[in-house]
This record gives C-alpha cells, structure tokens and sequence, in this order.
C-alpha cells in the first residue's frame, strides 16, 4: 500500500487548524483563569469582611462596649446568681439560635454537677434537633461566634433518613453538648 501524501489544499486546512488551536486553547485559558479569579477575590472579599468583623468583635471584648462599659469580659458570661438562672438563659440563647434557621429542637436536658464537684461556674446542656447541613453549619457559627461564651463541648450527628432523596437535603439528628460560663454579680 502506498501512503497518500497530503495535498496542497489539506496542509493549508491542517496549518489554519493547527494556528487557529494554537488562538483558541489560550484565549479559552486565559477566559477560565479570569473566571476563577474573579470568583477567588469575590471569596476573599467575603473572608476579609468575615475577619474584620471577628476584629472588631474581639476589640470591643477587649476594651468594653456599651453594654459593657468596664470592659472586663461580664458579657462573655450567662447572667445570674445561681447556676439554674444562667441554664435558663443558656437554653434561651440556644432556642434563639437553633429556631432561627428553621430547625427542630426535640428535647432539653441539664447536666448537674455532682455534689462533690465544686462549683467552677460553667453551666451544660444537652440538646436535641433536627436538621440539615446548612442550618446546622449556621448554628455551629452562631454558637460559637455569639457575644456570649458558649462552647460546643461534644457533637453526635446521625442521619436521621432511612432513605437518601437526593433532592432534598438529609435530615439529620444532633446531639449537642453545650457549656456556657456564668459568674456571680459583685455585691
């Protein structure tokens, strides 16, 4: 057999394709990397806003607010006398959080502290609810980043679906322990 050899008229195709490729590819490149870093810096426009906010939050801890004029972290605690009137607050700060994204609280519980543990001003709780990953990354932040000192000091997360639909988002069902620090007023 012998082998054709390409004509005028195909080089002049194979050349104009192959210069056209050599156009395209990098203009198709360069039009992605555009795209991406437009999408990146909008990101970290968003995590610098989120930064300063946190900044300006830890500065107004620091030194004091309104709220707090003498700047020496009494908002970081629950409000009360006794560890049952800061629990009380503890769950009304968690119901506010948790109700705010539509999510289900099933169950309260307080964790006493033995009588032979000294009272070291922490309150706990255990709370139980329903929802999906978006609310609960919500709560999580919310919990966490709140004015108030609460810390998450265990979580179990189940779904809560025998069946996974895959357009809806799994339920799940959280386990949370929650601690919040409280202290007496100064007489």
């Amino acid at each position: 057999m012998s082998a054709r050899k390409p004509t005028g008229s195909n080089r002049k195709i194979a050349t104009i394709s192959f210069l056209a490729g050599l156009l395209l590819v990098p203009a198709a490149i360069g039009a992605w990397s555009l795209n991406e870093a437009r999408s990146l810096s909008i990101a970290n426009a968003e995590h610098q806003l989120s930064l300063e906010a946190l900044k300006a939050k830890l500065s107004a801890l620091e030194s004091g607010s309104e709220s707090n004029p003498g700047g020496d972290g009494a908002a970081t605690f629950l409000p009360g006398d006794t560890s049952a009137v800061a629990g009380a607050e503890l769950q009304r700060l968690m119901t506010e959080v948790i109700g705010q994204t539509g999510a289900k609280i099933a169950q309260f519980e307080f964790v006493g502290q033995a009588d032979s543990e000294p009272d070291d001003g922490t309150v706990q709780m255990r709370v139980l609810f329903e929802t999906t990953t978006e609310p609960l990354q919500q709560i999580l932040y919310s919990t966490e980043s709140n004015r108030t000192a609460l810390i998450f000091k265990s979580i179990t997360i189940e779904s809560a679906q025998s069946s996974v639909d895959s357009k809806e988002p799994p339920a799940l069902r959280v386990s949370a322990s929650v601690e919040g620090y409280w202290r007496r007023s100064k007489l």
